[in-house]
């Protein structure tokens, strides 16, 4: 089961709610059953995965905007937020994950949700595709180094969409200032943590 208040959130901000919850709830006991045979998400967060990973993730989508524009979920891990995003109805998202485990994982979740996204078993910074219109990222790396890693597919335009914990104000003082624009956004899962709207000056 999912809880109310995912429930809630979905009926609230999707019009096709119960289609998008059906297969959140897929996505969920899918990675809650391989997380038993690798290390997915941690085990602690498993009992209140709904609240920790699901609206901490979903919660991001109006922040990006067009449904159509190229999204790039770097360190995607179990897919969070880029399955999610998908599973929202953004039609372009890419997924970049290192290790190989992980990017089967997130293959099996294409092929058993019927749900369409990219995934790239790579490093970030040997990744050679157009320019994105928008990076999500969530327990990745630093801003400085998730701006740094995916410098060569991004350009002015691009919108860094980042869930950050409350250590955001130390990695936002080693952003340049005079090079980006932020704004900063609370999240619905915690009072320490927030949303980073970041782009180019």
């Amino acid at each position: 089961m999912l809880s109310k208040q995912i429930i809630n959130y979905c009926e609230d901000n999707f019009q096709s709610s119960k289609q998008i919850l059906k297969i959140i709830f897929e996505y969920k006991r899918l990675l809650l059953s391989e997380n038993l045979k690798m290390n997915l998400i941690g085990k602690n967060t498993e009992k209140d995965f709904d609240q920790r990973h699901i609206l901490d993730c979903i919660q991001i989508h109006s922040y990006i905007g067009d449904h159509r524009n190229r999204i790039l979920d770097v360190g995607t891990g179990a897919g969070l937020p880029g399955v999610l995003l998908a599973i929202l109805g953004f039609k372009n998202v890419h997924l970049v994950e290192k290790s190989a485990k992980k990017s089967n994982f997130l293959n099996k979740c294409k092929i058993r949700l019927g749900i369409d996204f990219s995934v790239h078993n790579e490093f970030i910074e040997k990744l050679k595709l157009p320019k994105f219109e928008s990076v999500v990222a969530r327990a990745f790396a630093p801003i400085i180094k998730i701006i740094s890693s995916t410098k060569h597919i991004t350009d002015s335009k691009t919108n860094y969409i980042l869930l950050k914990g409350k250590s955001y104000l130390n990695e936002l003082d080693l952003v340049n200032h005079n090079k980006f624009n932020w704004e900063l956004y609370p999240s619905l899962t915690s009072t320490e943590s927030k949303i980073i709207v970041l782009n180019s000056k």
